[in-house]
């Protein structure tokens, strides 16, 4: 193969539909960089660029075959990984949902007269308390918190009462209100940062 000839997108990439190892290896040379600064801009962590990076080439090259030669490689190369950035972020939000719950719903009347929110504090503290919670009782608190399930969705996923999972939630609940009553610090937490203007329904 005479690289000077067909080191071009649409060359390698045409090379690349039929299983070149090489034309890859040379897409992957050619844009591989600028993909992972790309990734890390958003992501702020290495170790998640450098998965992003290669998520995004492995996804190439199982869709080799369905490439286009008649099209700009590069935008769709950086569409994908736009796209597995969205994906990460919404998942972050969901798994980071029920921290938020919890901070809106029972902690900002008891914020005043502290100086600013340590977040990553808080995080720790109400996983450390649900980690507490019974084993079948936490199950159903990730499964309505994390996975945003329904009370009916999770009661046929378990095979229980719709009712029983309301309780369970309900009791998880209540525990960790109170754990984080029990701790001044927690309770002591401003949250304006993150809900600035907002106050529980």
């Amino acid at each position: 193969m005479n690289l000077r000839i067909v080191n071009t997108d649409n060359n390698l990439v045409a090379l690349l539909q039929k299983g070149d190892e090489q034309a890859f290896k040379l897409l992957f040379e050619k844009y591989g960089t600028r993909l992972y600064q790309f990734s890390l801009k958003y992501l702020k962590e290495k170790e998640s660029a450098e998965d992003l990076l290669n998520e995004v080439f492995l996804k190439i090259w199982e869709n080799r075959q369905s490439l286009k030669t008649n099209s700009s490689f590069q935008s769709y190369l950086f569409t994908i990984a736009y796209n597995n950035i969205r994906q990460r972020f919404k998942k972050k939000i969901r798994e980071e949902k029920y921290i938020q719950v919890f901070a809106e719903e029972y902690l900002f009347d008891l914020s005043k007269g502290e100086d600013q929110l340590d977040y990553q504090l808080f995080v720790q503290k109400i996983n450390e308390t649900i980690d507490f919670l019974p084993s079948r009782r936490k199950e159903i608190f990730y499964l309505s918190f994390k996975e945003e399930l329904k009370n009916h969705q999770i009661a046929e996923k378990l095979e229980v009462s719709e009712q029983f999972i309301k309780k369970q939630l309900s009791l998880a609940r209540k525990f960790i209100v109170c754990k984080i009553k029990e701790d001044n610090h927690l309770a002591g937490i401003l949250l304006l940062s993150l809900f600035a203007g907002r106050r529980p329904d």
